[in-house]
C-alpha cells in the first residue's frame, strides 16, 4: 500500500496561554475525522525553526496521521505578544492560506495568575511570588514571561483578524466552563467536522492551575483589591476586544 505523505494542518489553535487550549486540542483530536498533534509545536513563532527547518520539519510533527481529513495543532505562543503576532500571522498565512484558526480567551487577570503559577512550578519564579508585586517589577512589554502581555488579546488578535477574517473563531474560557459541549460543537463545525461526536470523559479536567486555597503565597487567590489593581493593565485592551468580537466582557471587570 502506498504511504501517505504527512499533511500540513487544516486548523491551528493559536492561544491564549492558560485558556483551555490543551482541553480543546485533546478533545478535537478524539473526533474520528480529526488528527491533532500531541504537543505544542512552536513552529511559526520560532524564526530559526521556521526559516531553517521549514515545512518538512513541520510535516514530520504529524507522524501518526492515518488519513484524517482534518489535521491540527495548538501552540498558545502564536498569540503571545513578545513573539510578535503580526509576524507569526504572516508566516501562518504564507504557509497555510486556507487554515482555520481558533483563539480561546480567558479573563486576563486569571490567566496572569495561572501563568505565574505555571512558572513557579517550572522553577522560573520563586514560590513566594505575588502577582501584583511581580508585574510592578518589570514593564509588561519587557517581561519575557508575558505575565501581563500574554493577556493583551485585542492587540494580539488584530493581525489575525485582519489577515484571516472569518477563518478565525474566538471562543471564551467562560463559555467552556458554562457550556463545554456547545463550545466543542462550535469548534468542530469551524474546523469542518460534524458535531455528532462526544469524547469519553468529556467533562473531566478542563483547566490547569485553577485558583484554589493554598498556604503558598504564589497560589493563594487574589484579593478584590489585587484584582482591581491588575485590571488597570487590561481594561483598555478588553474594551477594544469587546468591539472586535461583539461580546460583553463586563464579567471580567472586578469593579462591577
Amino acid at each position: 500500500m502506498e504511504l501517505l505523505a504527512l499533511p500540513l494542518p487544516t486548523f491551528v489553535i493559536i492561544g491564549a496561554q492558560k485558556s483551555a487550549t490543551r482541553w480543546l486540542r485533546l478533545n478535537l483530536g478524539l473526533h474520528p475525522d480529526v488528527f491533532a498533534a500531541k504537543a505544542e509545536l512552536e513552529f511559526f513563532n520560532n524564526g530559526d525553526r521556521f526559516r531553517d527547518q521549514g515545512t518538512d520539519w513541520y510535516r514530520e510533527q504529524f507522524a501518526g496521521w492515518h488519513g484524517e481529513a482534518i489535521v491540527g495543532e495548538a501552540t498558545p505562543g502564536y498569540m503571545f505578544w513578545r513573539h510578535r503576532p503580526p509576524v507569526v500571522a504572516e508566516r501562518i498565512a504564507e504557509t497555510l492560506p486556507d487554515v482555520r484558526l481558533i483563539a480561546s480567551l480567558r479573563n486576563p487577570i486569571d490567566r496572569a495568575q495561572s501563568a505565574m503559577v505555571h512558572h513557579i512550578e517550572g522553577g522560573g519564579l520563586p514560590g513566594d511570588s505575588v502577582l501584583v508585586d511581580l508585574v510592578k517589577q518589570t514593564p509588561p512589554d519587557r517581561d519575557h514571561l508575558g505575565i501581563v502581555a500574554g493577556g493583551w488579546y485585542a492587540a494580539s488578535l488584530e493581525p489575525y483578524r485582519k489577515r484571516f477574517g472569518d477563518q478565525l473563531l474566538v471562543i471564551l474560557h467562560d463559555d467552556v466552563d458554562d457550556d463545554p459541549r456547545g463550545v466543542y460543537d462550535t469548534a468542530l463545525v469551524h474546523v469542518g467536522a460534524a458535531p455528532d461526536f462526544v469524547p469519553p470523559e468529556f467533562e473531566r479536567v478542563r483547566f490547569s492551575h485553577q485558583q484554589r486555597p493554598s498556604p503558598e503565597p504564589g497560589r493563594r487567590p487574589l484579593t478584590l483589591d489585587e484584582r482591581r489593581e491588575m485590571w488597570d493593565y487590561f481594561a483598555d485592551d478588553v474594551a477594544k476586544l469587546e468591539k472586535m468580537i461583539g461580546r460583553d466582557l463586563s464579567r471580567w471587570d472586578p469593579n462591577r
